[in-house]
């Protein structure tokens, strides 16, 4: 199900109390400062009462990982779970035997979802890369550890408690970015209330008179801002830029040190396990947030991937003790584990920038029909050279690849089609497939999709 909210500022979500707000944002800024030995230490006890907790609380892990707890196997001994089992065995996973799939669903379509559920649990949606839905729900202790964790990544990144900070996310109430942005308008109450589908003009407007320290958004948002600054309508000089939600590729970030003379900061999060990694100041990987998760990066048989190798799939066991508890979660991110200190002292492990998901493979048929899987964002390094594009997307087509491109205005369209088939044709290349099909398409826009409001980089 899919409700259309239209923009963020016409629908309230419960929020926290500012003095709870800015308590677990302290909390969570301490283990930035732990040494390595206190972060091992703290994993290993938390992993313990997590699998407790789900094996005492959740039928289903009672009866999928209860002997492996009494016998304290090791986390690799555990099975995984994705999406499709937590959607399928919903009401035997959650450790509140009154809630059910039924009732989250129906509260995440109300035109009450920003609102509590039970008096307790905000109620969130996804639809995810691979387009199945999902629903999940926090409790109270839960959301305050998440909200947190918003604070505690702008100290990373060199946030003084101080800034002006404005989140300009998604439109729906369910969606993750919505109620992170929400609580930012917590702390920040003179900061506007946007959306990512919010007419740009008024976005401008709203920036302009705001005056921000730090912005949270879409890549895809990033661009057009960095667009109307360098037009000069859009007129701010923000210390910080947080990029969320959608995959960041070279060209913003080179967009965004053109416009303001500032290096973005990456984030990974999600729906299930938000606030997962961030970027520092040091811009050398995103840091984990080891003191609330462990994150496996495995192969396609599970097996763990070494240090500097992209892996498969990523697998992420969430401490918190919440309703839905998180044991081994795949997600079909492509991570690479970076080995070694960062310079900025931080001791969470890190890793590189999230280099695609599964989903945005793609293929194409050579002249004697030979197949070639190409990874889409393979393209960035080359489409970031073509001037005059605003926005790209690919879709994979019964033979080949289709592009569609949104040229600048003040370009040329047929001169950016021309261009864009060149380095087509050179990418194909690379991979070794020459004879590689293409298609490159001018559009008006790329639409953004489903209630996050994203710009997918792949769609059908």
């Amino acid at each position: 199900m899919q409700t259309d909210f239209g923009t963020s500022a016409l629908y309230d979500c419960a929020t926290l109390e500012p003095a709870i707000l800015r308590q677990s944002t302290e909390a969570l800024a301490k283990p930035l400062s732990w040494p390595r030995a206190r972060i091992v230490a703290h994993q290993e006890t938390s992993l313990r009462q997590t699998l407790r907790h789900a094996a005492n609380k959740s039928p289903y892990f009672r009866d999928v990982i209860g002997r492996l707890v009494e016998t304290d196997a090791p986390l690799g001994a555990y099975p995984t779970m994705g999406k499709s089992i937590l959607m399928a065995e919903f009401d035997r996973i959650v450790t509140d035997p009154r809630l059910t799939r039924a009732m989250v669903e129906d509260h995440a379509g109300s035109r009450n979802c920003g609102q509590l559920l039970l008096n307790e649990y905000r109620v969130l949606a996804t639809g995810g890369s691979s387009g199945q839905r999902g629903v999940f729900v926090y409790d109270r202790k839960s959301w305050e550890t998440v909200s947190g964790t918003i604070g505690r990544w702008n100290r990373l990144s060199g946030a003084l408690p101080t800034a002006r900070v404005v989140g300009i996310g998604a439109p729906s109430p369910v969606h993750l970015s919505n109620r992170f942005y929400a609580e930012i308008r917590v702390t920040n109450p003179e900061a506007p209330r946007l959306s990512v589908v919010t007419p740009i003009e008024e976005i401008v407007d709203s920036l302009n008179r705001y005056q921000p320290d730090i912005i949270s958004t879409y890549p895809s948002l990033i661009r057009r801002l960095a667009e109307e600054q360098v037009a000069g309508r859009l007129r701010i000089s923000p210390a910080t830029m947080r990029s969320v939600a959608e995959a960041l590729s070279p060209d913003v970030r080179e967009l965004a040190r053109v416009a303001w003379n500032i290096q973005l900061i990456n984030g990974y999060s999600s729906t299930e396990v938000p606030g997962i990694a961030s970027e520092c100041l040091a811009h050398e990987g995103l840091h984990l947030s080891e003191d609330t998760l462990i994150l496996e990066i495995v192969d396609d048989d599970l097996q763990p991937v070494l240090p500097g190798r992209p892996g498969s799939k990523a697998l992420i066991t969430s401490f918190l003790k919440n309703t839905i508890p998180i044991i081994r979660y795949e997600f079909s991110d492509i991570l690479t584990a970076i080995e070694g200190p960062c310079a900025c002292g931080c001791q969470f492990r890190r890793i590189k920038d999230v280099e695609g998901r599964r989903e945005e493979m793609l293929y194409t048929l050579t002249s004697d029909g030979k197949r070639i899987e190409v990874h889409a964002p393979r393209f960035w390094f080359h489409l970031v050279r073509v001037p005059g594009i605003r926005h790209y997307q690919f879709a994979q087509l019964p033979k080949g690849i289709a592009i569609r491109v949104v040229p600048e205005p003040s370009h040329d369209a047929d001169s950016a089609k021309a261009a864009v088939e060149r380095i087509a044709q050179v990418a194909l290349a690379d991979l070794g497939a020459d004879s590689g099909q293409f298609e490159v398409h001018i559009v008006d826009e790329i639409r953004r999709t489903g209630n996050a409001a994203k710009q997918k980089l792949v769609t059908t």
